[in-house]
């Protein structure tokens, strides 16, 4: 589960970044796609670079300091002998210490490999999740309470927000139909007397921002002799 990314496949990639890999468009995948003076692809960004041949020669990268003499990469680690918890898995792809590169690398607390930052998490959908609280966190992955179709709210607020996994009165309008006098889904999905002027009656035809029917925003809407006081039409005095 990558979430957003710039490729699919090779062929959405241009020509100046070819190959992709985890959703990325790289200049190589493999020492074959480079040459010359710098025949070696770092797995760490997937550019050509000139070769390493020990250690030393990869002092200078902050996150590739040992060198696979196999490839001529600088990497930052060769296997997961190179690293410690919390980070203890070296990812073959990358060759960076990272928590996962699978499920079966994350504990029972948290049994889901998150592969955009190799991450062990809660969660990566509400199938994930139990009863008590059914909703996988789109931002934190952790499981919460929540709501994942109408089923699961309540008659004051019977409708399901899938986006936020949250229970609100409306959706839409025709949700409001059972309260003619608020028959408008408004802000916060919660029923409004109105959302646009066209909703209003010729007595009080402006709806306010805290939708409700007004005769007048300001003086403006009201005739010459007259201010608009809280959404009243009142005689100058």
């Amino acid at each position: 589960m990558l979430g957003c990314v710039d490729c699919a496949s090779d062929a959405t990639c241009p020509a100046s970044a070819r190959f992709c890999v985890r959703g990325d468009c790289v200049t190589c995948r493999a020492n074959a796609d480079c040459g010359g003076a710098t025949p070696s692809c770092w797995p760490g960004d997937h550019k050509c670079h000139p070769a390493c041949t020990s250690d030393a020669s990869c002092t200078g990268n902050k996150d590739a300091r040992l060198c696979d003499t196999a490839t001529g990469a600088c990497v930052g680690c060769r296997a997961s002998g190179d690293c410690s918890q919390p980070q203890a898995i070296c990812d073959p792809t990358f060759k960076t210490c990272v928590q996962c590169t699978g499920n079966a690398d994350c504990p029972a607390s948290q049994p889901r490999c998150l592969l955009s930052s190799f991450k062990c998490v809660a969660c990566l959908s509400n199938a994930d999740c139990g009863a008590a609280a059914p909703v996988c966190d789109p931002e934190g992955h952790a499981c919460r309470a929540g709501c994942a179709t109408d089923g699961q709210c309540s008659a004051a607020a019977p409708r399901c927000k899938v986006a936020t996994a949250s229970c609100v009165q409306c959706l839409g309008d025709p949700d409001c139909a059972s309260t003619p006098v608020t028959s408008h889904c408004g802000k916060g999905n919660r029923c409004a007397q109105c959302t646009a002027d066209v909703h209003c009656p010729a007595t009080a035809p402006k709806c306010k921002d805290s939708e409700i029917c007004v005769q007048c925003h300001n003086s403006k809407d009201c005739l010459a002799t007259q201010n608009c006081q809280d959404g009243v039409c009142v005689t100058k005095k």
